[in-house]
């Protein structure tokens, strides 16, 4: 017999070809086939519909839904819904009405004046009544049709970012201890998975097909429709309906399938099985016992034995050769192991060493001022790698001016450790050469945007404190919120009066300063997202809330006290899960004595 005659496949073709040809791929795969271009297809239409009417409400007046979008995309974090919002329309409206008729009296909405006269307070109560009134449209829609998934999005300007502005799973937020909807929401939508999104959008066009996707918010089909304005598209209505194969046609052909595999295997299997024992098992068993006697003795000498066991001429003589040389290859391997154990070594001294100076970088000697009695500082940075991008500084720029910096670099690792510290000497720089924290961080930003191929950015909050005082000059470019911790034991969390974006983003961004005040007692709390994100094992986040509980817990507690306090609380939250981003803090007090 020639080697075709006596390989495996065609053994086992003859016995099995019926079996798969008939039973298998006639029928299972065309049944699978035929069955889900069926569901792919309806669904794809009732989503289409379902989009159809959403956009027939929004066309009604587009000019006020241009307008609602352009308010809300310029004043999101200003309009507080409660996140218990469904019974809340008629109030909304009822508010609007009443300071409409105040503001004035003898005009009728709508006739009198439109929206677009409003004065801004009246403005905000009707725009936040119509937003309120789409998005209970959404959700009355996604309920209607029983939807995953019912929202609109916009883009934000950043490529392939888009704002989601009425969407499904919604954040919370909480506001002088009320919980509010987290609105102005963006992501990042990757166009190879959301392919059909992009297209629709770009086109003005309904999609052709739907997006799949599975992620955290489930499996699903998502269907985009671009809703115009003019010649403009103003965003995209998307509705997403969970993604199954399981259907009552399916169901009933897979019973049937499987009363038809029974007969056939159990008349295949007994004499797959006779056949098998005599003319394959031996010769595998045989196999067998040379890689179990290898695996106890490491000869390799047995490499030999098992090229002169098996002469016929099939899969399992292939497979014998191929253990044969693998127990060959298995020999040179271990040679080599040593020399490259020895250079994984090497490489981990190297980041040892990295770690040691990026450390040394970063004011680490404390108290940093020995002889200034009116206030006390410590800082940390614990690194989620060897070396990471999070960096703090402090440095006095004249007698009563103490500079106090808190910083992220995007990324992690080795690259963001190198933009860490050219980041680092260039705010410290700055900071001695230019008038206020808003101007140093107009210069650095542009200083590295201009040589930054790998595309790294550095969120950062500057603060100059004017220690005879205690008034804080400072500006925000991107970063975490700071937190005061009062002499009472009270916290404020500050904010700036406008976001900036972070440094080395985008060229000549205009910083802007800001002021707070430090009595005598008070605690500046610094630090970057790696605390109020770290994440324990259920995937929870540890978010401000706890940060500031701990906080305000520690009331009293000078810097050197309070930094480890917050540490063991975060650490006691995130219990034995892994560490994904840096840590650090750093805490400023103004002492009661001068």
């Amino acid at each position: 017999m020639n080697k075709n005659n006596n390989s495996l496949a065609t053994k086992f073709i003859k016995i099995f070809i019926f079996f798969i040809l008939v039973t298998i791929i006639i029928t299972a795969a065309a049944t699978y086939i035929t069955q889900n271009r069926i569901y792919y297809n309806q669904n794809m239409e009732l989503l289409a519909k379902v989009n159809t009417f959403i956009g027939g409400e929004m066309n009604e007046d587009i000019d006020e839904f241009a307008a609602l979008q352009e308010y809300f995309d310029a004043h999101s974090s200003e309009m507080l819904i409660p996140y218990e919002y469904s019974e809340l329309l008629d109030d909304y409206f009822l508010e609007f009405r009443s300071a409409f008729k105040k503001n004035y009296p003898d005009s009728v909405f709508g006739k009198d004046v439109r929206y677009d006269q409003l004065d801004d307070e009246t403005a905000a109560l009707y725009f936040r009544y119509l937003y309120l009134k789409y998005l209970i449209l959404f959700d009355d829609i996604r309920d209607e049709f029983k939807l995953d998934y019912a929202y609109y999005i916009y883009p934000t300007g950043d490529k392939y970012t888009m704002c989601f502005m009425f969407d499904g799973p919604r954040d919370e937020k909480v506001v002088d201890g009320q919980s509010y909807l987290d609105l102005g929401i963006t992501s990042y939508q990757e166009p190879s998975i959301h392919e059909n999104l992009w297209a629709a959008y770009n086109s003005g066009m309904p999609a052709e097909r739907m997006d799949a996707y599975d992620n955290e918010y489930g499996h699903v089909y998502s269907y985009p429709t671009p809703v115009k304005y003019g010649d403009k598209v103003l965003g995209v209505i998307l509705t997403d309906i969970n993604y199954s194969y399981v259907n009552g046609s399916i169901r009933n052909t897979a019973i049937a399938l499987v009363g038809l595999y029974v007969v056939v295997l159990g008349i295949c299997s007994a004499a797959i099985i006779v056949y098998v024992r005599k003319t394959m098992l031996k010769r595998i068993t045989v196999l067998e016992g040379h890689v179990q006697q290898y695996a106890r003795e490491k000869d390799p000498a047995i490499a030999d034995r098992i090229k002169t066991d098996d002469k016929d001429e099939d899969e399992i003589t292939s497979l014998s050769m191929e253990f044969s040389k693998m127990i060959t290859r298995l020999h040179e391997y271990m040679d080599n192991l040593t020399a490259v154990t020895a250079e994984k070594e090497r490489i981990g001294a190297e980041l040892s060493i990295a770690t040691e100076i990026q450390a040394s970088m970063l004011p680490r000697i404390f108290p940093p001022f020995p002889e200034r009695k009116d206030f006390t500082l410590f800082a940390s940075m614990d690194p989620a790698k060897e070396v990471g991008g999070d960096f703090y500084d402090f440095f006095m720029l004249d007698d009563d001016h103490l500079a106090l910096v808190m910083a992220d670099v995007s990324g992690k690792g080795v690259p963001a450790s190198l933009f860490m510290a050219i980041s680092k000497v260039m705010i410290k720089d700055n900071s001695y050469s230019c008038s206020s924290p808003a101007e140093t961080l107009y210069h650095v930003n542009n200083q590295l945007c201009g040589e930054n191929d790998a595309a790294l950015f550095v969120t950062v909050w500057l603060g100059i404190v004017e220690l005879s005082t205690g008034i804080v000059t400072y500006s925000d470019a991107g970063h975490e919120y700071p937190v005061i911790l009062k002499k009472s034991g009270e916290t404020e969390i500050i904010k700036p009066e406008k976001k900036k974006p972070p440094v080395a983003t985008m060229e000549d961004i205009t910083y802007i300063d800001c002021t707070l005040k430090l009595e005598k007692g008070d605690t500046l709390f610094l630090y970057t997202d790696g605390v109020p994100e770290a994440t324990n094992s259920d995937n929870e986040l540890y978010d401000m809330s706890r940060l500031v509980a701990v906080l305000a817990k520690s009331a009293g507690a000078s810097p050197t006290e309070l930094l480890p306090k917050v540490r063991a609380d975060v650490d006691a939250f995130v219990g034995d899960a892994v560490q994904f981003d840096d840590l650090t803090m750093l805490a400023f007090r103004l002492e009661e004595q001068s």
